[in-house]
């Protein structure tokens, strides 16, 4: 098995490349995963998607943060590895690449959880990020639910992650895998650690080619400030992450200053590094100030979000809508209208002035 990668491997992998930036894509007129990569009316979904991956390449972005559905692998394991290879084409036609992402900590209570379904998804319901009332982000107590939890899957999700790495582990369209996503979010500590570790455990068996990673995301301060009370500061769960990523990828909603911060922090572990997510209006992390400092300190750049629609990424988590020191008008997510015009346009010139080529 391929050890985790040296600081200087992951240097020269770094190195080779230039400075990756994009968004965490999420088509505007689908509201899942499931609406995206499952065989019903895919072709018709695919040409809308077309038309955002043309507006992402026109402004410089060159890579894509995504997740990859266990749930349409399992049922429709053909023609949805069928579907992702006809993506990974029309991204290397515009010049973008896939990081995409596994496993995912950020859930609701297993009380509250739905399992997917095929067919014509739910309609967006107004006034609500994700467009869906029942959340994560509506400050519970409670622990996430997630289907690694119980161990009667771990069989079919091990297929799942071995298929994926024999058949893309080598290919030059992935950038990265991102192994989880915020990992000990959502009250769940170090619960997902034991699998995440035979996750990373198994890409390394089948030598996939891309480094791997799992993100840290400010678990250590209170929320909705942890962003700024505590930017330097792990919890036991992100330490585990570090310890096995090659990359270092960190979630990051804070403003300039304890960005800069937080950014300093994490230059301790001495591997290239990505903010994976970010852009938080309320919160003041921008485009004006953020993007120019991720480019100077060559620190990767993945906004959340692109064009606004069913997901509705502008509006703030339930668990901040009733603070009364940010303005909650300002959308939180996204940098366009659903026709394609800018959110603000300052923006968009900020964008192309750091990423098109001079």
């Amino acid at each position: 098995m391929i050890d985790r990668w040296s600081e200087k491997k992951a240097w020269e992998w770094y190195s080779a490349r230039p400075w990756i930036t994009g968004c965490n894509f999420i088509p505007s007129t689908t509201i899942n995963r499931v609406e995206l990569w499952q065989e019903f009316e895919h072709e018709k979904v695919m040409r809308k998607v077309r038309r955002e991956v043309e507006l992402a390449a026109s402004i410089g972005f060159n890579s894509f943060r995504m997740g990859i559905p266990f749930f349409v692998w399992k049922h429709q394991r053909e023609g949805f590895l069928q579907r992702v290879d006809s993506f990974l084409d029309m991204l290397e036609e515009f010049g973008i690449t896939l990081m995409p992402v596994l496993f995912n900590d950020c859930s609701v209570p297993r009380e509250l959880y739905m399992a997917p379904q095929f067919g014509r998804q739910r309609d967006p319901v107004p006034g609500y990020f994700g467009g869906n009332p029942v959340t994560p982000f509506d400050g519970t107590s409670k622990v996430g639910y997630i289907i690694e939890d119980d161990r009667e899957n771990h069989p079919a999700l091990e297929a799942f992650v071995r298929d994926l790495a024999s058949r893309y582990g080598k290919d030059p369209r992935i950038l990265m895998w991102n192994v989880w996503n915020e990992a000990g979010n959502c009250n769940r500590q170090t619960m997902s650690y034991p699998f995440m570790k035979k996750v990373f455990g198994w890409l390394r068996e089948m030598e996939v080619t891309q480094p791997l990673t799992a993100d840290v995301c400010g678990l250590g301060g209170e929320f909705p400030y942890g962003y700024l009370n505590k930017p330097d500061y792990l919890s036991l769960m992100e330490e585990k992450c570090i310890e096995l990523s090659d990359i270092v990828t960190f979630h990051f909603y804070g403003d300039y200053t304890h960005t800069v911060r937080y950014m300093s922090f994490l230059k301790r572990f001495g591997r290239p590094m990505l903010n994976t997510e970010w852009l938080h209006r309320p919160f003041r992390s921008v485009i004006q100030t953020h993007m120019p400092l991720f480019k100077e300190e060559n620190v990767g750049s993945y906004i959340f979000g692109f064009v606004n629609g069913k997901s509705q990424f502008h509006i703030v988590w339930e668990q901040i809508k009733n603070l009364k020191d940010i303005d909650t008008r300002l959308w939180m997510h996204d940098i366009y209208h659903s026709d394609f015009t800018p959110y603000n346009p300052k923006e968009i010139e900020v964008i192309q002035a750091l990423c098109l080529p001079k």
